[in-house]
C-alpha cells in the first residue's frame, strides 16, 4: 500500500508539473507582447515586441489581469533616510497622494515592466482601476504595432 501510495503522489506531482507548464507555454505564447529597450525619449522603455490589439492588457500573468499584491505605504519622513538612489526610485516608480508613497509588500525588486513606460502627453496606454486590485492595471488605448514604444501620461494616475 506505502508504494500505491508514493506512485499517486508522483503521478500527482508530474500532473501538476505539466499543468504548469503548459499555463507557463500558453502565457508565452499568447500574452507576452512587451520588452524593455533603449528609448530615444528616456533612456530606456517598453516597446512592443508583436501587434497589441487595442483594449488589451500587454502584462497579464499566467491568465491573471491583476495580480492581489499587499501594498505598504510608507510617508516622506520614513523614505528620507534610505540611499538617494533608492529615495529616487521610489519617487521615479510610484505615485504619490499626499505625501505617501503605496510600495509592493515584497519591495521594488518585485515590479513587472510596465514600470519602465514612458510618459507622452499623447499616450498609447492608460491606467485602468480593476476591483480588489492594489496596483490600476494598463490597456491599449489603440492597436500598438510591433516595435512601437508604449507611452502613458503620467499626469493621469493623480485622478485615482
Amino acid at each position: 500500500m506505502a508504494k500505491s501510495k508514493k506512485r499517486n503522489k508522483t503521478k500527482k506531482k508530474q500532473w501538476i508539473n505539466k499543468t504548469m507548464k503548459n499555463k507557463l507555454i500558453d502565457n508565452l505564447k499568447n500574452n507576452i507582447f512587451c520588452r524593455i529597450k533603449p528609448s530615444k525619449i528616456n533612456g530606456i522603455g517598453v516597446f512592443a515586441i508583436k501587434d497589441i490589439p487595442k483594449n488589451t492588457n500587454p502584462f497579464v500573468v499566467s491568465g491573471k489581469e491583476c495580480i492581489p499584491q499587499k501594498t505598504v505605504e510608507l510617508n516622506e519622513k520614513e523614505i528620507m533616510n534610505l540611499e538617494p538612489e533608492i529615495k529616487n526610485m521610489i519617487k521615479d516608480f510610484f505615485a504619490e497622494s499626499n505625501g505617501i508613497y503605496g510600495l509592493p509588500y515584497y519591495g521594488i525588486n518585485s515590479i513587472d515592466i510596465s514600470f519602465y513606460i514612458n510618459h507622452s502627453d499623447k499616450p498609447n496606454v492608460e491606467w485602468v482601476n480593476v476591483k480588489n486590485c492594489k496596483f490600476a492595471i494598463i490597456k491599449t488605448l489603440k492597436k500598438i504595432k510591433k516595435g512601437e514604444e508604449l507611452l502613458l501620461d503620467y499626469g493621469i494616475y493623480k485622478k485615482f
